[in-house]
């Protein structure tokens, strides 16, 4: 059998054993190329940095640009980055772009809110049980006219409102509004007696007769409900 003309132009001694295939690869991975100890970034800034560099053995006029336009290029790239994620992130909470008022555009009564208060409290959901009784105690208050432009406040501005109204209650109102936040927005997980706090005060608030000033007068004295 005659042999092919292009055999001769190849080693005929290309059979390593186990050991010998080993030892090239070895030796292969020893070379510089594979021994890029650059992170990512520094590779792909490196990179950039390539793109826009000269050519100068090409032949071909590169396209000159600074260190500092590509810099300025690699920021916008970063900055358009971040607010994809941002965006990402508002979309997969949504909560968290919600209006942080109690209320908002709930139309529930007084006595919506404490039924599904109970009902929190009945399946052991003691985060769901301080929120509705929070709501249940500002619409209450909105009902008995002691908060201004309820449906717009949040936990915050209501405890603000209703401390001097309710002085002698005023610390308990200030760790309930605290308690709605941390569980509506801080991801807080309640326990019973944060649960049980709030219904209580709730309940307390409910029948409790509201401080308030005298119009014309510097004096406070105890009023009933304002008509």
């Amino acid at each position: 059998m005659t042999e092919h003309p292009l055999a001769q132009l190849f080693p005929t001694d290309l059979d390593p054993d186990t050991d010998q295939a080993r030892r090239w690869l070895v030796d292969e991975l020893a070379n510089p190329e594979y021994q890029d100890r650059r992170s990512v970034l520094q590779r792909f800034i490196d990179w950039l940095f390539q793109r826009f560099d000269p050519a100068p053995n090409e032949g071909i006029v590169g396209i000159d640009v600074s260190p500092s336009v590509t810099i300025g290029a690699l920021a916008l790239v970063f900055v358009g980055l971040a607010l994809l994620l941002l965006r990402v992130r508002r979309e997969t909470h949504p909560e968290e772009t919600e209006s942080r008022a109690v209320l908002g555009d709930l139309t529930l009564t007084c006595e919506q809110f404490r039924s599904r208060g109970l009902a929190a409290l009945k399946d052991g959901r003691w985060g769901d049980a301080v929120i509705e009784f929070t709501r249940a105690l500002a619409r209450d208050a909105a009902d008995r006219t002691l908060l201004a432009e309820a449906p717009s406040l949040t936990a915050h501005e209501i405890g603000a409102q209703l401390s001097p109204v309710f002085p002698e209650h005023a610390a308990a109102v200030a760790r309930a509004m605290d308690l709605f936040d941390a569980v509506r927005y801080g991801r807080y997980a309640a326990t019973q007696l944060d649960a049980f706090h709030v219904r209580d005060l709730a309940e307390t608030l409910r029948t409790a007769r509201p401080v308030l000033k005298a119009v014309g007068t510097g004096s406070t004295e105890h009023w009933g409900v304002p008509q």
